[in-house]
């Protein structure tokens, strides 16, 4: 028989790797929920791409807040918003001129 006493194992490797996995899952799945929050709004409800940017930035610190995120988190919330709302501006002026 093998030496084995149950409860001795190391386990911290296996440990970090279950952290890793559910801090993915949790940032995957609240940029899946602001995606479909913001394409929701805009094209669904009808409302503008600027309120529904705005509605879904908030949303998304407030899902930050409430899940205790870091501030990784905030910072791509925001880039994201700011990507959006720069790349709309380029869209409109790119319009205007044709």
């Amino acid at each position: 028989m093998a030496d084995y006493e149950r409860g001795t194992m190391d386990v911290s490797e296996q440990s970090r790797t279950f952290s890793s996995f559910m801090g993915l899952s949790v940032w995957f799945g609240g940029l899946t929920v602001l995606s479909v929050l913001f394409l929701a709004l805009t094209f669904a409800a009808h409302i503008g791409w600027m309120v529904s940017l705005i509605v879904t930035t908030i949303v998304g610190i407030a899902m930050g807040m409430a899940l205790k995120l870091k501030a990784n988190w905030y910072a791509t919330v925001i880039g994201f918003a700011a990507i959006c709302f720069l790349s709309a501006i380029v869209a409109g002026l790119v319009g205007s001129l044709l």
